[in-house]
């Protein structure tokens, strides 16, 4: 990886603030597609105990002091898009009495549900937004809406950390326990401008041109229904368990071969598209931290980029051979992480088509970033991420989350060895048969992996249908 200097916070920052490279990108998305929601983020924090809301709307309000991305809004300005940073405010906490509800907890889903399917304007605060539900005396939900410019999978969980800290502090009557952010988003959103301009950034383009050339892009999946010419972004995202037996076998192969889990996921998910479309070459979006410097690992904000990881089946590996490409491309896209994605894209210029992703329409993540578990007084927490507002950014994107990876290296503390797999998936292009279908040879592929993973991919695929 390229040596760099470290992030560091501005003497004098710029004006205007400019926006980082991903959310440059988003916001071409935005103007491109107004009202679209496939880019806000929904998750619930189920409290259960005794919940003490004036510590829990403390502790929120001190998050956003800490951490000036929320309390940033955007708008275009004569050299293009920009940050603009407002002053501390007091965060509003509505609570929303169900307890009197026929069915507290179904009330909930639906509260939950119209609350979600909204639009979060980008121009006016907040932009992280949090509404507190009471389903029983001793059961709380909170439902935490941010839009993507402001939010990526890793801040989510420095978020939950800060705000478990915060809370333990203020209901015992304590002071804030956190140091002050070395930096603010905004240093890293001017730092990263700075340096996609320089010749770090030319050396990870080039590993790119190279490592995509001649490649198909497009999986081009059947689709149960005809592309309209304008696409809508409408989703949905069911949720299917793999066993924490199954997963752990995954996690035993991914020792013994010397990989991830991730890459041993991501392969089995290439063999599975592989029978879905037909094609041996083909592209695989994939979500990265880009936080290559420690000085980003406590910073919330929109840092995550898109790599287009090369999939290569030709031949018929058996899948022990599968894993050693797989592993070689992964390792290569990690290494090479920084560069933008729209970078890239502009460095190979695809043949764009209107309302489809370039270098790939199907997307394979894994939500492992690190999550340290602090204990809440009186509370058991429990986090669920990811809900659903019935949109979608691809035509099939499967999140993977293995709760037992993001608490690796914590002494004491374990989790459900279970992996949870979002399909995210295009209502208008796909039947949720189909989806079910295919998730459905997707566990039975990984368990035909398990079983034995000196065989064919083709004979794999074959006991998975």
């Amino acid at each position: 990886m390229d040596s760099r200097p470290r992030v560091t916070r501005a003497d004098h920052r710029a004006e205007p603030v400019p926006l980082s490279c991903s959310q440059e990108r988003l916001w071409f998305l935005l103007k491109l597609h107004p009202g679209i929601r496939a880019y806000q983020f929904q998750a619930t924090i189920a409290l259960t105990g005794k919940l003490n809301t004036g510590a829990l709307r403390r502790a929120l309000t001190e998050i956003v002091r800490r951490h000036e991305i929320y309390r940033t809004t955007f708008a275009d300005g004569r050299t293009g898009p920009r940050q603009i940073v407002h002053p501390p405010f007091m965060v509003d906490l509505p609570v929303t009495d169900l307890r009197d509800a026929p069915d507290p907890e179904d009330a909930a889903r639906r509260t939950l549900a119209d609350a979600v399917a909204i639009d979060v304007p980008v121009e006016e605060l907040p932009l992280v937004r949090w509404r507190l539900l009471r389903v029983a005396d001793d059961r709380h939900l909170l439902l935490h809406l941010e839009h993507h410019l402001i939010h990526d999978g890793w801040a989510f969980n420095i978020f939950l950390e800060e705000l478990s800290v915060l809370y333990q502090a203020y209901t015992g009557g304590q002071p804030s326990p956190l140091s002050e952010p070395e930096i603010q988003f905004a240093d890293f959103a001017a730092w990263q401008q700075n340096w996609v301009r320089g010749p770090g950034a030319q050396r990870q383009l080039d590993y790119w041109r190279r490592q995509l050339d001649g490649v198909a892009h497009l999986v081009d999946l059947p689709a149960d229904h005809p592309r309209a010419t304008k696409r809508r972004f409408a989703g949905a995202a069911p949720r299917f368990v793999l066993a924490a037996e199954l997963a752990d076998g995954l996690r035993t192969l991914a020792r013994r071969e010397r990989v991830s889990l991730f890459v041993v996921m991501l392969a089995a998910f290439s063999v599975l598209l592989q029978h879905w479309s037909g094609k041996d070459h083909f592209c695989v979006a994939s979500g990265v931290a880009g936080r290559s410097d420690p000085a980003t690992h406590g910073l919330l904000g929109m840092i995550v980029n898109t790599v287009a990881l090369r999939a290569d089946l030709h031949g018929d590996p058996d899948f022990t051979e599968l894993l050693k490409r797989v592993r070689a491309t992964t390792f290569g896209a990690l290494e090479h992480q920084d560069v933008p994605f729209d970078q890239v894209v502009a460095a190979l210029r695809p043949q764009r088509q209107p309302g489809r992703q370039p270098l790939s329409d199907v997307g394979f993540s894994f939500h492992d970033s690190p999550l340290r578990t602090v204990p809440m007084p009186d509370l058991r927490a429990e986090v669920t991420v990811g809900l659903s507002n019935h949109s979608a950014k691809f035509d099939v994107g499967v999140v993977a989350i293995p709760q037992a990876e993001q608490v690796v290296g914590q002494p004491g503390v374990t989790a459900s060895g279970e992996v949870e797999l979002v399909w995210e998936y295009d209502a208008d292009l796909f039947d949720a048969a189909t989806i079910t279908r295919m998730s459905g040879r997707y566990e039975r592929l990984l368990a035909a992996v398990v079983a034995d993973p000196g065989v064919p991919v083709s004979a794999l695929m074959r006991k998975a249908v």
